[in-house]
C-alpha cells in the first residue's frame, strides 16, 4: 500500500485490512479466513477491524465498491461509458484470483450495483434519442422495462465473463457491450417512429 497524504487514518486501516483479506484470498479460501486471521495479517487489534466492519463480508463489499464501483459510476456518462468500463476490467482482470474469488461469494452486491447503473443510463440513453430525433416519447414504463432488460443482460455478460476466467480481453468485452447498446439505440429509435 502507498501513503497517500490525502487519506484518514481511517481510511488507511480500512485498506489495510482490506489488502490484508486480499492477500489471504491468495492463499486459502474466503470461508476459511476469520477476522482474527485478517487482523494477525496486518498487525491491527479485532476492536480496530469492528469499528470498521461488521464482519468479513462487509468488508468483501467495501472492497468492491471501493476499487471497483466507484470509479465505475464517478462522473459515469454515456460520453466516457466505454472507457469506465474497459477501465473497470482491467482492474479486474489485474487481480483476477481475487475477484474471481470475491465473485463466487459476493455476486448479487455487484451484479447490483452495475445493473442499476446500466439501468439508469439506458433509461437516459432512451430519452435523449427520442428527444434527438424529435420523436413522441414512448410510455416511460415500457422505456424502463426495456432499460431493465438489457441493463440485467449486460451484468450477466459481466460476471459471466468474471466467473468463466476473463478470457476476452477487456477491450473485446467493452465493445460486445458498445454493440448490445447501440442496438438498444437502434431499437429505441425503430420503437419510437411506430
Amino acid at each position: 500500500m502507498t501513503e497517500d497524504k490525502s487519506l484518514t487514518c481511517s481510511e488507511i486501516t480500512q485498506i489495510k485490512l482490506a489488502d490484508a483479506l486480499k492477500s489471504l484470498m491468495e492463499l486459502k479460501s474466503f470461508e476459511k479466513i476469520s477476522v482474527s486471521d485478517i487482523t494477525n495479517y496486518c498487525s491491527v487489534h479485532r476492536q480496530t477491524f469492528y469499528y470498521h466492519f461488521a464482519d468479513k463480508y462487509e468488508l468483501l463489499n467495501w472492497i468492491c465498491r471501493r476499487e471497483i464501483i466507484e470509479p465505475l459510476t464517478e462522473d459515469f456518462s454515456l460520453d466516457n461509458m466505454y472507457d469506465k468500463l474497459s477501465s473497470m476490467f482491467t482492474d479486474m482482470r489485474a487481480q483476477k484470483s481475487f475477484y474471481q474469488s470475491a465473485l463466487k461469494i459476493n455476486v448479487e452486491v455487484l451484479f447490483n450495483y452495475i445493473s442499476n447503473l446500466v439501468v439508469d443510463r439506458l433509461e437516459q440513453t432512451f430519452d435523449d434519442i427520442e428527444r434527438e430525433n424529435g420523436l413522441q416519447p414512448k410510455d416511460t414504463k415500457e422505456n424502463k422495462l426495456l432499460a431493465e432488460f438489457f441493463g440485467y443482460g449486460i451484468s450477466g455478460i459481466v460476471l459471466k465473463w468474471a466467473s468463466s476466467g476473463m478470457k476476452e480481453t477487456p477491450k473485446e468485452l467493452t465493445m460486445h457491450i458498445k454493440s448490445i447498446v447501440d442496438s438498444c439505440k437502434k431499437l429505441a429509435i425503430m420503437r419510437s417512429k411506430l
